[in-house]
């Protein structure tokens, strides 16, 4: 059992945003954390069904138990016990999510260490909002309803609309409306459908690939909104839902639903994907890059891994490490070709790191794929720091890009 960290230095997590941390991972993520961490998680790693002692945890970690909560507080931004009870929490709502007909709340509770069933009821509800009991219910109740022709075509529906909707692309975006909009109509109550449109319309709306951009934010927006009221408990849903937030630049309300989306699943790609965007744009580089790297642990292919490529690249970026921005940016761009607007990173990092020829030469490509791009309407896509942008500008200007 490993924690998804964020590293020494990046800004303290207040107690609303504490990020619970875990999943398969200890192996990639130890390094950077200190030893008495590392050994801690390892040790709970197989207890997370008994009980624990911060004495005796911290006498398997190698340190005394004040040490042990500093470190847990500076790396993971909790102390070991209410990381403990997190993924407590965490895992029995997946075996919630996945019980069949013999299963019972009772049960999973006594399996992942709670033995005071109404204290764990109530920080359950806590948690994710409903009882464990009303979870169970919806499981098996969703799980009946599988065998609906239409519940099953909007399913498959869904599944191609997001392959589609991460693809970060006009023609896959297109594709990737088409398929929502049908599944929403098979299924006019279910959250996804509404929640990959809102995504895409935000992608029409910042990159340009529509010809009415206000129209199409007012979609997202609405479609985002109503996508978080069907599924107040679904991370995939609100982790689209935040995304399309993100590019209508309504950071806070954006970074409040991806909050909850890793409250409820630690383990979510989509959902590390979206906390390590915006902390980019806030100009967290730091904070990008482990958030962005846990999410390419958990997913380390397509869809997700041109846009993990992209947004480490865009903190590379951020911190005026050119070449290195230039190098990640065009993996991304090699593995996802019809996410070519993240070109206009690669282009400026390459004027910024003295390539000023090779820089020309990438934006003439650019220019001949995204034939409006000017430094204006790059200027106007993202939400990144005014510093990051103006560095971006000035970096398309010297290439040769035009200013409006």
């Amino acid at each position: 059992m490993a924690a998804l960290a964020r590293p020494a230095g990046a800004r303290p997590m207040d107690s609303r945003s504490q990020r619970p941390d875990g999943g398969e991972l200890q192996s990639q993520a130890e390094g950077a954390l200190p030893e008495s961490v590392a050994r801690a998680l390892e040790w709970l790693g197989a207890r997370l069904d008994e009980p624990v002692e911060l004495e005796t945890l911290a006498a398997a970690s190698g340190v005394r138990p004040r040490t042990l909560e500093a470190h847990f507080r500076l790396h993971l931004g909790t102390t070991p016990l209410g990381w403990v009870r997190r993924m407590r929490l965490a895992r029995a709502r997946q075996q919630l999510l996945a019980g069949g007909e013999d299963a019972s709340v009772t049960a999973i509770a006594v399996a992942n260490g709670f033995t005071q069933f109404g204290r764990f009821a109530g920080q359950y509800r806590r948690q994710f909002g409903e009882l464990p009991s009303e979870t169970l219910k919806a499981a098996r109740s969703g799980r009946a309803g599988s065998a609906d022709e239409n519940e099953d075509e909007a399913l498959r529906l869904v599944w191609r609309a997001l392959a589609s909707a991460f693809m970060v692309g006009p023609g896959s975006c297109s594709a990737a409306l088409a398929d929502a909009a049908r599944a929403a109509e098979l299924a006019p109550r279910h959250a996804l459908p509404k929640a990959i449109a809102a995504w895409c319309w935000s992608q029409r709306a910042a990159h340009g690939f529509g010809d009415t951009p206000d129209l199409d934010r007012a979609q997202a927006l609405r479609l985002a909104d109503e996508a978080a009221r069907l599924g107040p408990r679904d991370p995939l849903a609100l982790s689209l839902c935040s995304g399309a937030l993100t590019l209508a630049r309504r950071l806070a309300e954006a970074d409040r639903l991806i909050e909850r989306t890793l409250a409820m699943d630690p383990w979510s790609p989509w959902g590390w994907v979206r906390r390590g965007w915006l902390s980019a744009y806030a100009g967290d580089s730091d904070g990008a890059m482990r958030e962005l790297q846990n999410a390419l642990r958990l997913m380390p292919f397509e869809p997700l891994r041109h846009l993990v490529f992209i947004g480490i690249g865009c903190a590379h970026f951020d911190a005026g490490r050119y070449e290195r921005a230039a190098r990640w940016v065009a993996d991304g761009v090699a593995a996802g070709p019809q996410s070519y607007w993240a070109e206009r990173v690669l282009v400026a990092a390459a004027a910024h790191a003295g390539a000023r020829d090779e820089a020309r030469r990438s934006a003439r490509r650019l220019l001949r794929k995204d034939r409006h791009l000017t430094v204006a309407a790059a200027r106007a896509a993202w939400p990144f720091t005014p510093g990051f942008m103006d560095r971006l500008g000035d970096g398309l200007a010297v290439a040769g890009v035009p200013r409006t």
